[in-house]
């Protein structure tokens, strides 16, 4: 018998839904736009030309290929166009700031505060104790030393105007925009505030995952603009950490004459940052607001809109009924919802680029030689028969069906997680040619894997899936929801359990007994694969993960000894590490798509982000209002 997940009720009751709810807010209208698809064709273009570019340079090619490959984390290849300022200048990037107009005119908005609904947060204004998916508390009004292009993903300067490395890639100096204000009177950012930062991120108190790249470095004021960060090993990362996004996002520069004077409590209360937004209040539970900072910007932001609201709502039926009927503006809503929302007028808004991924990761993979947390008893852990089940639970899925109903078929096949060509060369393209075998839809296979592990439908193995709604990542439990119907004819008993994802996180974290009865799904932005290399070693982070072995802390810990940027011996450590994640089925990878939200376009005319920002949705200047 056929199994198909889009049968399930929640389908088949959305029309039903979506009325009853319509009848909880009020009414509203909207009308349809031409949406505007072009960029990432045009990047599609861009990147040869690019790449040609570059190598007409005459500087050493380990330099060359090295930041290409570090700095570069989007299809479109941002860093084509920062590396040849890098490398033409010996040891120092320099990036040239993207000309901003500063022009003031006031925009005839039909509201004054766009309010934008999206899955919950750890609610909080101290953004070190909470990680990415929380971000959007604090993306309008906290500025990074480092921005990130809203159409490219390139990266650009923002509160640092230029920054320098040295030749081992373990002192970087970054120099300072002078006279950017703090909003409420706090005085001008500088290099010392850069320092508190550093601190903050590296506290005891600190959840940030940029807190094991920066555990061992310092950070040193050479003067008010001027900070330099200095590490033990090899860190061509920093850059990409102290961004906007990419794997950054959580540095973020607040003022440090704020926290010595009114402590951490009128923190609290009013925080301090230098964005075109400032904060204005909160309500737990409810949302976050923030209102267009007083004067010109420093950079001249001018944003539409007087006011942003983000109101944390769990379900996105809610989402798009509150959407439909003019109560909110924007909504994060699943692929499905999405088509719903545009038959009624409302429309997209995308990241320029596919830079967001989905895998579902699987606890109790604690390989590591003697690792205590390890329980031969996790089914699919286990040292004899584990790989067995992994790869059951891979071949069981039919994922050009699972991309056609969860994305639409809006995103492509990812062969192996975090892993994709314009990476670099530590993608291995035999992934490729050898997906279909092990990896490709095969129920009979699948049955058979199982039946070799012990399982089957009269004898299935239990397996918790930890459901939980996180903000724009709605394409999580869509695809928890359909893996029941791949996995239970092969065997597999799933159970879905509603939870949040600071539990997941933490629990994931401490290796117990709850994350190893089964995983978790989760949309990742595209980083560099050096991350990858830092995040995935636990003696790195000193954290709980998914997958987890000797050979990752291994080649780690030789990337960060190398004396020079070898470029090859890099791409060797992690090409080592993807294909031990490959053919071991270290989690289940479905795909790279891009981070879209749904508008009203009586309200808003456009918005432009690149969809890598810690926030995901960011660049809040660029939400434009219809006028």
């Amino acid at each position: 018998m056929a199994h198909h997940w889009w049968n399930i009720p929640r389908s088949a009751l959305i029309g039903s839904l979506i009325l009853a709810l319509t009848f909880l807010v009020a009414c509203g209208t909207a009308a349809p736009e031409v949406v505007e698809r072009e960029v990432i064709k045009e990047v599609q273009v861009e990147v040869p030309k690019e790449v040609e570019v570059v190598r007409q340079v005459e500087v050493p090619v380990e330099v060359e290929r090295e930041v290409l490959k570090e700095v570069e984390v989007v299809k479109e290849v941002e860093v084509l166009k920062e590396i040849p300022k890098e490398t033409v200048v010996e040891k120092t990037v320099i990036a040239t700031p993207t000309p901003i107009p500063v022009a003031m005119e006031t925009v005839q908005a039909k509201v004054d505060r766009v309010i934008y609904a999206l899955g919950e947060v750890q609610e909080t204004n101290r953004h070190w104790t909470v990680s990415r998916p929380s971000y959007y508390q604090f993306d309008p009004y906290g500025e990074t030393l480092v921005g990130l292009d809203a159409n490219t993903n390139e990266r650009i300067p923002r509160l640092a105007k230029s920054w320098e490395w040295s030749e081992d890639g373990r002192e970087w100096t970054f120099n300072l925009v002078e006279g950017v204000p703090f909003h409420f009177g706090y005085g001008e950012f500088t290099a010392h505030d850069a320092v508190a930062a550093h601190h903050r991120t590296i506290g005891e108190d600190s959840q940030s995952s940029a807190a094991s790249f920066f555990g061992d470095a310092t950070a040193e004021a050479i003067d008010d603009y001027t900070v330099k960060y200095t590490f033990p090993g090899l860190s061509l990362d920093t850059p990409a950490i102290l961004s906007r996004g990419f794997g950054g996002g959580e540095v973020l520069m607040l003022s440090k004459n704020q926290f010595d004077t009114e402590g951490l409590e009128g923190f609290d209360a009013k925080p301090a940052g230098t964005g075109s937004y400032q904060y204005l209040g909160r309500e737990a539970g409810q949302g976050i607001w923030f209102e267009k900072a007083p004067g010109p910007h420093w950079r001249g932001e001018n944003p539409d809109f007087q006011e942003v609201e983000l109101r944390w709502v769990r379900e996105d039926l809610t989402r798009l009924a509150a959407l439909l009927t003019g109560e909110i503006h924007v909504a994060a809503l699943s692929r499905e919802l999405q088509l719903e929302a545009g038959r009624r007028g409302m429309l997209p808004a995308a990241a320029g680029v596919p830079t967001n991924y989905l895998s579902l990761f699987l606890g109790g993979m604690y390989f590591s030689d003697g690792d205590p947390a390890y329980d031969a008893n996790v089914p699919w852990a286990n040292p004899t028969t584990g790989i067995l089940i992994r790869q059951a639970m891979n071949k069981a899925i039919n994922r050009e069906e699972m991309l056609n109903h969860v994305l639409k078929g809006d995103g492509e096949l990812m062969y192996n997680t975090a892993y994709h060509p314009v990476l670099g060369n530590g993608y291995n393209p035999q992934w490729e040619d050898d997906w279909e075998e092990l990896y490709g839809y095969d129920v009979e296979a699948a049955t058979s894997l199982m039946a070799q592990a012990g399982y089957s439908q009269d004898n299935p193995m239990p397996f918790t899936s930890y459901n939980y709604f996180s903000a724009d990542e709605p394409e999580t439990a869509v695809m928890l929801e359909a893996l029941i119907n791949y996995w239970e004819p092969v065997g597999i008993d799933v159970t879905l359990l509603d939870s949040e994802w600071g539990t997941v996180r933490k629990e994931y974290r401490a290796k117990g007994d709850f994350i190893k009865k089964g995983g978790w799904g989760n949309v990742i932005t595209m980083r560099s694969l050096t991350t990858r290399l830092r995040v995935w070693s636990f003696a790195a982070t000193g954290n709980g993960g998914g997958y987890e072995t000797d050979l990752q802390d291994q080649n780690y810990l030789k990337y960060i000894g190398l004396e020079t940027v070898d470029r090859e011996a890099i791409d060797l450590l992690i090409r080592e590490i993807g294909d031990d994640r490959f053919y071991n089925f270290a989690d289940i990878p479905f795909f790279w798509f891009r981070l879209t939200v749904m508008f009203n376009p009586e309200v808003v005319e456009s918005w432009t982000f690149p969809g890598t920002a810690s926030s995901k949705t960011s660049h809040w200047d660029l939400l434009k209002a219809t006028q």
